[in-house]
């Protein structure tokens, strides 16, 4: 038993030699990018974005246009479809209006027809009439008012050629008076189904119009959406580069920031930085040669970067099982060791508190637990002297106090 801790003892100081060495060899490369260059870049990526959004501005200036567009030819298209309503509705009068002249120039033939009826009867008459005169055009005057046998029979026959005269001119009368009426109203029967039938063509072409009219705007309506959804996409898209772009200069902002962390003086931070884990102490600082200090926590529970830095090694080592050493400026370090897996690769960006591996129990004779060891220019530092609300009682395994005891 005593040889065993013997070898892990000598391994112990092995590995913290070779950790040094490490430490000493490992960093000049580490913070080597200059803050300039990040600067640089920073405002190149910050020019990039400010094009970006002046993109999105124009193209959500013409989104609102087409939408200023798409409003306008709806509020035409409402127009239309009032006055379309409208005419269609006035075409339904009409039609209604044309039935009725229609039956009343039925009439109207009906009651002509009856006309020329009468005045058929009217020319037999006349033409009687100018028979009956035709023959006593034959007869002389002289001879009828001869054959009067008195003065009275004179006076009769007088009268009864006046009676007969002023019958034959209200014939002629009546007969001209029914021509004429007939020509009116043959000619305003007429005009007025003209008339309807012209309002009517002229009304449904005025619908022909506006469905046309209607039908345009409709498919200039479709085009203006189609081009709304373009610039909508469109706007999707260059927000989401602009999202991109924002969290890429959040990263480089980080990277200088890390970069000006590190000339910062991280020995102001003792007594005040977060343990990696929570847990119990099972050994502390320079206990049986260690540099570090060993914390109980479960398997697979994170391990948190203490300080802000930047990932120097992260592989297995011997004596430690896997390992994640972090750079965080002013020749400060931290190792964390016994890891079951490690989240972080050389070179990576940590920031304080962002998980870098799980708690494992590889090169561990406790069980689950995280081997933590602070330096600062080069020195081991007792961790507890550097975390805060760390349980400091130490809890030691059966096994050890059993190992103590054989002493």
């Amino acid at each position: 038993m005593k040889g065993s801790l013997s070898r892990r003892w000598l391994w112990g100081l092995l590995g913290s030699f070779l950790m040094g060495w490490l430490f000493t060899l490992g960093t000049p490369d580490l913070w080597a990018t200059p803050t300039d260059q990040l600067d640089k870049d920073i405002t190149e990526k910050k020019k990039d974005l400010k094009d970006i959004k002046k993109e999105i501005n124009l193209t959500k200036e013409k989104e609102k246009r087409i939408r200023g567009k798409e409003s306008s030819i709806l509020e035409t298209l409402h127009l239309l479809e009032v006055e379309l309503y409208q005419k269609e509705k006035e075409l339904k009068q009409m039609e209604t209006q044309l039935i009725r002249t229609q039956e009343k120039l039925r009439r109207a033939k009906h009651q002509i027809v009856m006309l020329s009826e009468g005045m058929e009867h009217t020319k037999e008459e006349l033409f009687l009439r100018l028979i009956a005169l035709y023959k006593m055009g034959r007869v002389p005057t002289e001879g009828l008012l001869l054959t009067s046998q008195s003065y009275l029979d004179l006076l009769r026959l007088d009268k009864y050629l006046r009676v007969i005269i002023d019958h034959d001119a209200h014939l002629v009368e009546t007969y001209r008076y029914q021509v004429t009426l007939k020509e009116r109203y043959q000619e305003e029967l007429t005009q007025d189904q003209i008339q309807w039938q012209r309002n009517i063509s002229e009304i449904e072409k005025k619908k022909r119009e506006i469905t046309k009219v209607s039908g345009e705007k409709r498919e200039l309506l479709k085009s203006i959406q189609n081009q709304k959804v373009v610039y909508q996409r469109l706007i999707g898209e260059l927000e989401e580069r602009a999202k991109g772009l924002q969290t890429f200069i959040a990263k480089l902002e980080k990277e200088k920031s890390l970069l000006a962390y590190g000339k910062s003086k991280n020995e102001d931070f003792k007594g005040k930085l977060t343990p990696p884990v929570h847990g119990k102490v099972l050994s502390l600082f320079k206990e049986k040669g260690q540099n570090g200090i060993e914390i109980k926590a479960p398997m697979g529970a994170e391990i948190r970067a203490v300080l802000s830095g930047k990932v120097l090694y992260a592989d297995w080592f011997k004596g430690f099982g896997n390992i994640v050493i972090i750079d965080h400026g002013d020749h400060t370090f931290t190792v964390s060791g016994y890891c079951s897996e490690v989240l972080k690769k050389p070179g990576d960006a940590v920031s304080q508190g962002e998980a870098i591996a799980l708690v494992g129990s590889t090169g561990s004779l406790k069980g689950p637990c995280l081997y933590f060891e602070i330096r600062y220019h080069g020195k081991p530092q007792n961790p507890m002297e550097w975390l805060s609300h760390l349980d400091r009682v130490v809890s030691l395994p059966e096994e050890n106090k059993k190992e103590k005891k054989g002493y």
